[in-house]
């Protein structure tokens, strides 16, 4: 089953615009630039671990993206409004983080549209980026999120920084790297390890760090018209 989803993802890769499902960025590196890439980060947002990720990405000029689980920015508001004001990228990433395969697609969806709600009430801002808990989708699912107006955003380069025992761990990781133009970086918020990684990424390698929606639509305006949500209360 593994193998037919690997294809299926592959094959939605290749037809789905970007604006429906963005796995990575361009590949193209332009002449003379520095390798582009985006970070983005998941889980949180956490009392400890996110302002200080936010420091460094401050005073490294680094710019990334946010999958916010609903719940958790209900808890610390300040901290979603915080990422909003430093110009980082906002993402959903569900209310709850259920059990991809104990979760239905209603279910899903309207936790979805409930953290979009607290997003949108939080920052005035929209959010259209939505990553599935463990990158996991149905049909259902992703049916239902395009008719929520949502990109459906992966990634590719999954360091498992969650994992990991310690800090050299991630050091060994980063210098191990070979960034390529347009990856998308995996990294989780919550835990110590996404600091390691920002701080020696930047030290170690010459790069250029996007938003998805730079990457989406950098000249144009979003490709969905904003609409009132209809929000199913999942709590």
């Amino acid at each position: 089953m593994s193998q037919l989803r690997q294809l299926l993802k592959s094959a939605f890769t290749v037809v789905l615009p970007k604006s429906l499902l963005l796995t990575r960025g361009p590949r193209l590196a332009i002449a003379d630039e520095p390798i582009e890439i985006a970070l983005t980060f998941d889980d949180g947002p956490h009392p400890e671990h996110t302002p200080r990720l936010l420091d460094v990405l401050a005073n490294a000029g680094v710019r990334g993206t946010f999958f916010v689980i609903g719940e958790r920015a209900e808890q610390h508001p300040e901290l979603i409004r915080r990422i909003a004001d430093d110009g980082h990228e906002l993402g959903n990433h569900t209310w709850t983080h259920s059990e991809p395969s104990l979760t239905s697609a209603v279910r899903f969806l309207g936790e979805v549209a409930l953290t979009r709600r607290l997003i949108q009430d939080l920052t005035g801002r929209d959010c259209r980026l939505t990553r599935p808990p463990k990158g996991a989708l149905t049909i259902g699912k992703s049916l239902g999120l395009w008719r929520q107006q949502q990109t459906v955003v992966l990634w590719n380069i999954d360091p498992k920084d969650f994992t990991m025992p310690d800090t050299d761990a991630m050091s060994q990781w980063i210098r191990g790297y070979r960034p390529q133009s347009g990856d998308i970086v995996l990294l989780h918020d919550n835990h110590s390890r996404a600091v390691i990684a920002v701080e020696q990424l930047v030290e170690d390698h010459a790069l250029r760090f996007a938003t998805l929606s730079n990457w989406l639509r950098p000249t144009e305006s979003p490709p969905f018209p904003v609409r009132e949500l209809e929000v199913a209360d999942v709590r």
